[in-house]
């Protein structure tokens, strides 16, 4: 059983990688930390430090927070 979810676990970090990988590290970051990684985990595969990570991150959320200047949507 041990070793089925080791196997699991090289797929899952597999697919993470070839979905991130022509993302910069700060896209790739918050798409890993979406999709369920811990900062430990996304660090490695991105080979950065977790500091980094954590800074990715909080950028991604400050950027996604920021209104969205070309909506006009709001105009009336």
């Amino acid at each position: 059983m041990a070793n089925e979810l080791a196997g699991i676990d090289k797929v899952a970090n597999l697919l993470a990688v070839l979905v991130v990988k022509d993302m910069n590290k700060s896209t790739a970051a918050a798409v890993l930390a979406t999709a369920g990684f811990s900062n430990k985990e996304i660090a490695g595969l991105l080979g950065t430090s977790e500091g980094s990570v954590r800074s990715f991150i909080s950028m991604a959320k400050r950027k996604a927070e920021k209104p969205d200047k070309s909506d006009k949507s709001n105009d009336g």
